[in-house]
């Protein structure tokens, strides 16, 4: 089987060790700023960072946010996201590297990363099959959890046809969540990425038929244990940054994530079957959860959902662009505190609090 592995999406919490409170973005022959005219939610300060290319242009780099609105967040803390399409460059952490000594800038922490693997066959099985076999109730996935398939319908080939293009399992708000999908379907239809086709003829994919199984992984995602040694496993810059780490990475969220076996009468211990073999030979952690959190009482409850409902119940500007800050303050409560599971269930059933 050859595939390949790529990061899709990377957003890093970062301080800055530069003088004062404000983050002063410095140039070079490689790197220039543009500073918008707005902010985000959180931050009021927006740079767009770009790459001095071959051509002696300019391609996006990266976008910074900087000067939290909420005082929860230091005024030193930035947000980076680099674009995509740095991310799929050979020299990319030289790259970025050299941008965060230029600027004195330090990663604290990553606060997204999605982790593709794109391949035109699993090892035991067709993408598209196990898709139409899952929907049919020939395979069953390991583990509970919503999820969605994607298809697209109509005449094919004389004939009413479905054509399934993806599986979900999990969503946007959960601290992982895995799809598989047709990648060269979306390209067609959504918007072409030439760097990812080029990407795929060096490893010799078949690029009319290239399928992606992507895990996206937030900040709640990025801690857990190793069941098998007991170690406490911490997601950070250099493991992302070195290759056979990254790989694990990965495949400890897709085993547990997205494994499945043949489906049939009498089940009784879904975890014994044999599973569908979807990579050969790929090394992984046993990932489980960490059991040495507080158990979370009642105070913790009320601070975790007065939080949630922060921009809801005071008026003002201010407060409004901090909602989202402390929403993700509120969820990061709740994953040290053994209530993540809980928040999730309750924030669906509180009413909208009146204005105070």
């Amino acid at each position: 089987m050859i595939y390949v592995l790529s990061i899709d999406w990377l957003s890093v919490f970062c301080i800055f060790g530069g003088n004062g409170n404000i983050w002063e973005p410095v140039s070079d022959e490689r790197f220039s700023y543009k500073r918008e005219d707005f902010g985000t939610r959180c931050f009021s300060v927006f740079h767009r960072v770009r790459l001095a290319n071959d051509e002696g242009g300019w391609d996006e780099f990266a976008e910074v946010q900087s000067v939290p609105y909420s005082s929860i967040l230091p005024q030193y803390a930035i947000i980076i996201r680099f674009v995509n399409r740095v991310l799929y460059m050979p020299d990319f952490w030289q790259v970025a590297n050299r941008f965060l000594k230029l600027n004195q800038i330090e990663i604290k922490g990553i606060s997204r990363i999605d982790l593709c693997a794109d391949f035109n066959q699993f090892a035991c099985i067709d993408p598209k099959s196990l898709v139409e076999g899952f929907a049919a109730k020939k395979y069953r996935h390991i583990g509970r959890g919503v999820g969605s398939l994607a298809f697209n319908h109509g005449v094919v080939h004389k004939e009413y046809g479905v054509n399934y293009t993806g599986l979900t399992f999990g969503t946007h708000s959960s601290d992982a969540h895995v799809y598989l999908y047709n990648k060269t379907f979306e390209l067609d239809t959504q918007g072409d990425k030439p760097w990812i086709r080029e990407r795929w003829k060096r490893v010799g994919l078949d690029v009319r038929n290239v399928w992606r199984l992507e895990v996206s992984i937030k900040s709640a995602g990025l801690k857990f244990k190793d069941k098998s040694s007991g170690q406490v496993i911490q997601i950070d810059a250099p493991m992302v940054s070195d290759g056979m780490s990254l790989d694990k990475i990965y495949h400890t969220f897709i085993r547990k994530l997205f494994s499945f076996v043949v489906n049939k009468p009498g089940i009784k211990n879904i975890t014994r079957e044999p599973r569908l073999v979807l990579f050969e030979g790929a090394p992984a952690y046993d990932r489980g959860s960490i059991s040495n959190l507080s158990s979370g009482d009642r105070m913790e409850r009320i601070l975790i959902r007065h939080l949630w409902q922060m921009g809801d119940m005071y008026r003002g500007a201010y407060i409004y662009n901090a909602r989202e800050t402390a929403r993700d303050f509120a969820k990061r409560i709740a994953a040290s505190t053994g209530l993540y599971t809980w928040l999730e269930e309750k924030q669906n059933e509180w009413e909208t609090p009146v204005h105070k």
